[in-house]
Order: C-alpha cells, then sequence, then structure tokens
C-alpha cells in the first residue's frame, strides 16, 4: 500500500524526486512516478544500475570534502531521504558534521523533516537552486551553516535540468557566496556513448514531470566549467573519479554515461 501523502502534494503527476526515491529502493512513491520510472527503464534499462552508480560517486566525493577539511554541507536537489544520505556518509569520517538538504518537491521537504527530527546536525528547507541567494539567507541555513568557513555543495543530478547559462550562473553565484576552500560537486548526464531513439524516449518519460530533463554532449558539459578551477582529475565519466575515496566492500565502478566535477572556489 502505498504511503499517505502530505497535504498539499499533487501526486497525479511524476515527481523527479520521488523517481529517485523509487530508484534507490525507496517506499515514498506513487503509480504517476512508477509509470514514468518504467518509460525510463523502456530506453534506458540499466538506469537503476545507473542511479547506484551516482550514489557511490556520492559517497566518494563527500568522503573527499571530509579529508579536505570539510565538516559542513548543503545538498541541493537532495530528493527524498534514502539510504546513506549526505549526513550519513560524512558523519562516518566526522561525527560533527552538518548537512543543510535542500529539494523544491514539497513531498521530499515533508518527509525529510519528518526522518531528520530531532537531529540538530541537518536540516531540511525547501527551496529552488535556481534562487540560491534564498537558499543561502534562509534562517535555517544561516543557523546551521558558517559561511566564513569552507563549506562542501552537492548538486546530484541537477544541472541537465537547466541551460548552460543559467548551470554556469549558479556555479558563480555559489563561487561568490562561498569561503574559499569550498568545494561544489555535480553530475550530469552525457549523450555521447547513447542510441539516439533511447535518448528520446529517456526525454519524453521526463518532459512529462515538472522537469524536463536536458541531454549533452561531453563537450558542452565540460562548457559549463569555462573559467572554474576544478579538483583533480578533473571532470570526468564518474567511474573515474577518485576510487581512492571508495570505502571497503564497495562494489567495483560500471561504464556509466554520467560525468561529475568538483569546483575549487578561491
Amino acid at each position: 500500500m502505498d504511503p499517505e501523502p502530505p497535504s498539499g502534494v499533487d501526486i497525479s503527476r511524476p515527481s523527479v524526486a520521488r523517481m529517485y526515491d523509487f530508484y534507490l529502493g525507496g517506499k515514498n512513491n506513487y503509480p504517476s512516478d512508477r509509470a514514468a520510472v518504467a518509460a525510463v527503464k523502456e530506453a534506458l534499462p540499466n538506469i537503476i544500475e545507473l542511479v547506484a552508480e551516482g550514489r557511490h560517486f556520492l559517497r566518494r566525493v563527500i568522503r573527499y570534502m571530509c579529508h579536505q577539511g570539510i565538516d559542513q554541507f548543503i545538498d541541493i536537489g537532495s530528493g527524498l531521504p534514502s539510504a546513506d544520505n549526505t549526513h550519513q556518509v560524512a558523519q562516518r569520517v566526522n561525527s560533527n558534521v552538518r548537512v543543510l538538504y535542500v529539494d523544491i518537491d514539497n513531498a521530499a521537504v515533508t518527509h525529510g523533516r519528518q526522518i531528520l527530527s530531532g537531529n540538530p546536525s541537518t536540516a531540511f528547507i525547501q527551496g529552488s537552486v535556481l534562487e540560491l541567494e534564498a537558499i543561502l539567507n534562509h534562517p535555517e541555513t544561516r543557523n546551521l551553516i558558517d559561511f566564513s568557513k569552507p563549506v562542501g555543495v552537492v548538486m546530484m543530478g541537477l544541472l541537465h535540468f537547466f541551460s548552460i547559462e543559467t548551470d554556469q550562473g549558479i556555479l558563480k553565484t555559489l563561487q561568490e557566496n562561498l569561503a574559499p576552500g569550498s568545494l561544489i560537486s555535480f553530475t550530469h548526464g552525457v549523450l555521447d556513448y547513447q542510441n539516439k531513439e533511447a535518448v528520446e524516449d529517456l526525454l519524453a518519460a521526463y518532459a512529462r514531470t515538472p522537469t524536463p530533463l536536458i541531454m549533452r554532449t561531453m563537450t558542452d558539459i565540460g562548457k559549463i566549467m569555462d573559467g572554474f578551477s576544478s579538483a583533480e582529475p578533473g571532470l570526468v565519466l564518474i567511474h573515474d573519479w577518485r576510487m581512492d575515496m571508495a570505502e571497503e566492500g564497495e562494489p567495483e565502478p560500471s561504464r556509466s554515461w554520467i560525468w561529475a566535477g568538483v569546483v575549487l572556489t578561491t
């Protein structure tokens, strides 16, 4: 039986956050979300494995940031809480880590607050990455995050919903507002290696959600980071990004079509 949706949440249309929850084996999704996922799986039968690869990258990049001395994080577009959230990964390295989760989806925020209630080292607010000033100046953000110190920002599968110019603006705004030594990570789906018809089917599935997907070539994804410095190994496919940060027992990466990068602030 599906969970009772939070008051005021429309479950007749699929939500990217709830689709992501389904990919990760969560229970906070509904028939519209599962139908959209089924359409995605028709186009990309290995989508579940790809999402799992993204989760492996999340764990590596959080550990990397912790080892760089970062003890506070902002996870934008975090989606519904699921296994191994950002604060859980980070607190295995440093128990004093603080994490702010942000999502535009009301259901994600409502469920997130319920799950994280009573945890003073975390907060969950509703906000759009297109309105970063509101996120950075939100009272809960200011209460949890010390902007005089470095911050780790996580944007998993977020920038491929916007134009290249918008993505560059997001990185620029973050860089201007974060202390030197901060790190900004992102992932982005890539067109290269993909069957044209499969890509069209994938885009059609996401077109039925409030947030249509944009797929790009590796060359175009690289333009997002024009003018920004990046941490080694630069912008690469996620299975090539810092496997030295993997925890013991994690599976070997498969060949993915998702790119990842970490931007440095100065």
